[in-house]
């Protein structure tokens, strides 16, 4: 090296415990037909105490034809040696050579003149065996894609080449320049104890958009030593397998999310990871569970699970409204899914004409969806057409897949998913089948028929035999509601409800006492789930609550079934002294119209109206008030009975561990719950004491669950 001019390319070489291995990565150096004053090597010697540094310092003497430093560095880990040599490297450019490679000749020559700015040049791989050094191989995925990278337009003439059409060459840290001052900027991940080679390219690239070249003569080549304990040949357990890659991954979260190539390149390195996964949970899906938990954990903006579930699912869920689109049917059916922890595939129902998305929402349940098939078409919520409609779709998307699920599950109000998942059942009869209902289906909240008429066709008549055949009579109206419901009775393998109330009330309004009891004989009673505590962390809204005041948290419609006239009856009673300490927020799907009716009951003062917030956000708000307010629907003109009504969010606000305030029916499934503050609907004198006593414990210190907890 001559002058004070600084060397083209520094190379520089991590190695560890074994001299007599680098030795040959220095002598492949030694013999580049590139000037040796255009290049230096930079031998970093990590984390080894056992004369390595010594060993290397004297082959590096013996190489008099080349300009070498050897330098130490006391911590281990590949990527801090890689990061001390680039700190310490004087040329523009930078190469990776690792102490059990070589390269051939023309190597470093051929790659430094394939340079210009915004280009990569790609040098070719060949493998080789240790005691074959002289054969190399190129059948390996990285020369393949450089192969198939040629086949571009004027690619083999030197054009360059996107990225994003190159992406294995980004796995590999090898075979390639880089600009010093790029892998300064973006340097090594030393968390990382793999793949901070793709991770460092990968941020390269988000840095600074380069293209790749492609060297057309395989003469400079990267000889790539396989080794029995190398990564590749080593059983991928938990930690090589999911740890790594998760935190691989948890390393390019650092890239901003963008809608460009970045963004491509991105998740397509993170789904390179995910295979890993993939594989790991086919040999081990008993981790299933364990592997969850570790990700979310996490909280990773990019976690592709369809790519870690794909093809193993073998069980299947019809479900007419899911996620991603926005409503407590979709909600509450992948809550479910979670709660049941099979993993499986789901056709729904395209809802985009009926319903907003918001892909948040996909992070309830995607751990347990391996595919999902969004049917498109017409979209209605009764109509026997659209029913017709789907069905036709869902049996068409099953074959298309052509899997032999083991098991069907659905979920309604929505009539379809049990009607088409009848249909199901029938023609595959040794698949059990459960069937869950949120709500009464054929009966509204006022005990009345609910409307709707099925028509004669191939559905109804494939439903009618089948009742027949396990010796039911079908209805002999064309209730399509009702149908919904029977088609269930007679033919689920397990018929879910979420309160006693409501399998009682269900069942007492059946038209066939027998199939009443057949329903009793397979029934099964479970709450809707609650999710998970780092679920109400996911969010952070931007909600700014006065710590002086009592704050009350109230999240649903107001119905007339289901308003809040016990609360807004007491807040106008109160002395204005009270009623100044307190707030009511109201989020709900009409503010404009309450806000106006607050205003003119004369409360602007103490009850804040705000609209609906996303579901995470609103798990998040939760945790904020002081007290949750929910309340049971009015069903006394359902008739006799308790209320067979449980609403969904008292899981959500159990979850949050804030105390609830009940207003109750008597005799309903929500006023037999332990909860801080219960009083009856229509009962205002008894919520003016709630709230009059919430006060009272403000002003004493922090408002917390009453003494009957």
């Amino acid at each position: 090296m001559s002058g004070s001019l600084p060397p083209d390319i520094s190379v520089v070489v991590a190695t560890r415990g074994r001299p007599e291995i680098v030795g040959e990565a220095l002598s492949s150096l030694a013999a580049q037909t590139l000037p040796a004053d255009a290049f230096e090597v930079v031998v970093v010697v990590n984390g080894s105490s056992d004369g390595t540094y010594e060993a290397v310092e004297e082959v590096a003497r013996q190489q008099t034809d080349m300009h070498v430093r050897v330098l130490r560095s006391e911590r281990p880990g590949v990527a801090h040696a890689r990061t001390v040599g680039l700190w310490a490297a004087r040329g523009t450019h930078m190469t990776i050579v690792d102490d059990d490679d070589r390269v051939t000749p023309h190597y470093l020559e051929d790659l430094l003149a394939a340079v210009e700015p915004g280009i990569v040049p790609l040098a070719w791989l060949a493998d080789v065996e240790p005691d074959a050094p002289d054969a190399p191989d190129f059948a390996n995925y990285y020369s393949d894609a450089l192969t198939a990278a040629l086949a571009i337009p004027g690619a083999a003439e030197g054009a360059p080449v996107p990225v994003v059409r190159l992406p294995q060459a980004i796995s590999l840290n090898v075979g390639k320049l880089v600009p010093v001052s790029l892998a300064r900027t973006v340097g090594y991940d030393f968390s990382l104890r793999g793949g901070s080679d793709f991770v460092f390219w990968t941020k390269a690239f988000a840095h600074e958009q380069f293209s790749f070249r492609v060297l057309p003569d395989r003469r400079a080549c990267y000889l790539r030593t396989k080794v029995p304990d190398s990564l590749s040949r080593q059983e991928p357990g938990y930690d090589f397998s999911i740890t790594q890659r998760l935190a691989c991954i948890g390393s390019l979260e650092s890239i901003p999310d963008s809608t460009g190539d970045v963004e491509r390149l991105t998740r397509h390195m993170v789904r390179s990871q995910l295979v890993h996964a993939q594989r790991f949970l086919g040999r081990n899906p008993d981790q299933r569970t364990t592997v969850i938990e570790d990700v979310e954990s996490r909280r990773l903006r990019r976690m592709f699970w369809s790519t870690v579930n794909e093809g193993a699912a073998q069980d299947l869920a019809l479900l007419y409204c899911f996620t991603p689109w926005v409503g407590t049917a979709g909600i509450v059916a992948a809550r479910r899914l979670r709660e049941r922890g099979v993993l499986v595939d789901v056709v729904c129902k395209d809802l985009d004409e009926m319903r907003d998305r918001d892909t948040s929402l996909k992070v309830i349940a995607d751990p347990w969806v391996a595919r999902v098939a969004a049917l498109g078409g017409p979209a209605d919520f009764s109509s026997w057409g659209s029913v017709e409609s789907w069905s036709g779709g869902v049996f068409a998307q099953l074959e298309e897949w052509g899997t032999d699920h083991r098991s069907v599950y659905s979920r309604a109000m929505w009539v379809a998913s049990h009607l088409v998942a009848a249909q199901y059942k029938l023609r595959n009869p040794s698949v059990p089948w459960t069937a869950e209902f949120s709500d009464p289906i054929s009966r509204t909240i006022h005990g009345r028929r609910r409307p709707g008429r099925a028509r004669e066709g191939a559905l109804l008549e494939e439903l009618r035999s089948g009742m027949r055949a396990a010796g039911f009579e079908p209805p002999d109206h064309h209730d399509t509601f009702e149908w919904a419901e029977v088609a269930a009775y007679a033919l689920a393998d397990e018929v879910l409800f979420t309160n006693e109330n409501q399998l009682e009330y269900m069942l007492d309004y059946c038209p066939d006492p027998a199939l009443a009891e057949r329903v009793r004989a397979v029934a099964t009673v479970r709450p809707h789930p609650t999710l998970p505590p780092r679920f109400y962390d996911l969010a952070e809204p931007d909600y700014v609550l006065d710590e002086g005041v009592v704050n009350l948290g109230y999240f649903g419609a107001f119905y007339p079934t289901r308003g809040l006239t016990e609360v807004t009856g007491a807040l106008e009673g109160l002395p204005a002294h009270v009623r100044s300490r307190v707030r009511l927020h109201v989020f709900t799907q009409d503010p404009a119209t309450i806000r106006s009716a607050v205003v003119d009951a004369g409360l602007a003062d103490c009850v804040v109206v705000n609209p609906y917030v996303g579901f995470l956000e609103f798990l998040a708000l939760t945790r904020r008030f002081d007290v949750l307010v929910v309340n049971d629907a009015d069903s006394s003109e359902h008739g006799p009975g308790g209320n067979p009504y449980l609403p969904s969010k008292l899981s959500d606000y159990l979850g949050s561990g804030t105390p609830v305030w009940a207003i109750v029916e008597p005799g309903s499934v929500m006023s037999r719950r332990s909860l801080a503050h219960t009083t009856l609907l229509g009962d205002v004198a008894a919520a003016a004491e709630v709230v009059t006593g919430l006060v009272a414990a403000r002003a004493a210190g922090p408002v917390g669950a009453s003494a009957d907890l």
